[in-house]
């Protein structure tokens, strides 16, 4: 009689993996420290020797800067300035900070134009350092056309009516007073009035002219001191006007008038004379 054995797994014997280790040597472990630790010595070393090499070129090339800047043969001797009117050439390498004697190559450019282009009577500076001994400097200064008034001083003005610099007793410059009305730009009238006077296409110069008024955008005014008198010129067509004016200043000075006007009004086609005693040409 057999019997059955219903609901149990029939275990199989399997054999188990036997995990065989290498037996590990103390010497293969040593040598692998050893190894590891010199590699690490080795690149400590070249970092060393590189930063060493690094330090010892910035030091020669510090020495070797000092010495070509201290060295007797690179001393300024030749020290050109140009353009300077205003502003002497003692004034200008004082404002830069240069004089005979200084290393050529311990200057340094950027210093110098800094300081020079500070001067309010600067427009551009140039700087250039010519070897072994030279140093140029190239300025282009502000040219004053007016005097004008600016809170009760008195300044030189440019040809646009900007304030320069301050009115002093040191380097006076006699030029015409500029005045405008409120809120009335310097026109290209005035630029080309100037312009004709300074070519001497007028028949008075720019020394007889007392003061400069622009009294609109198309209209201006200026006062002579010999003769004394008040010119009102219509800007208009301000070529024609001015070719007006020296039609009429010939009239008047062959007439043996011209010491007599007391005011012209001048147009491209047409003028008008006011005399001393009233009497209207």
């Amino acid at each position: 009689m057999s019997t059955a054995v219903l609901g149990k797994k029939v275990r199989r014997n399997v054999p188990r993996k036997v995990d065989r280790r290498k037996p590990v040597k103390t010497g293969e472990v040593v040598g692998g420290v050893v190894l590891g630790l010199g590699r690490t010595v080795f690149t400590l070393t070249q970092w060393i020797l590189g930063i060493g090499l690094l330090l010892a070129v910035s030091f020669a090339i510090l020495l070797a800067y000092r010495w070509v800047t201290a060295h007797e043969f690179f001393a300024l001797a030749n020290l050109s300035i140009e353009g300077g009117k205003r502003l002497s050439a003692e004034e200008i390498a004082a404002m830069g900070g240069v004089g005979e004697g200084d290393n050529v190559l311990g200057i340094n450019i950027a210093d110098v134009q800094r300081r020079i282009a500070a001067s309010e009577w600067v427009e551009s500076v140039s700087v250039t350092r010519i070897l072994p001994d030279g140093l140029t400097i190239e300025i282009r200064e502000r040219e004053p056309a007016f005097l004008t008034r600016r809170d009760e001083q008195l300044y030189y003005a440019d040809i646009n009516g900007q304030p320069i610099a301050a009115v002093g007793v040191d380097k006076f410059i006699s030029l015409p007073l500029l005045e405008k009305e409120d809120g009335v730009a310097v026109g290209p009238g005035v630029r080309q009035l100037l312009e004709e006077v300074s070519r001497n296409a007028l028949p008075f110069g720019m020394s007889q002219i007392a003061w400069l008024r622009q009294d609109s955008a198309e209209q201006f005014s200026l006062f002579l001191e010999k003769p004394r008198v008040l010119v009102q010129l219509d800007g208009t067509d301000l070529r024609a006007t001015l070719a007006c004016l020296v039609k009429l200043w010939a009239d008047l000075e062959g007439r043996g008038e011209l010491d007599r006007a007391a005011l012209m009004f001048v147009t491209p086609e047409r003028a008008w004379v006011r005399l001393n005693v009233d009497q209207t040409l």
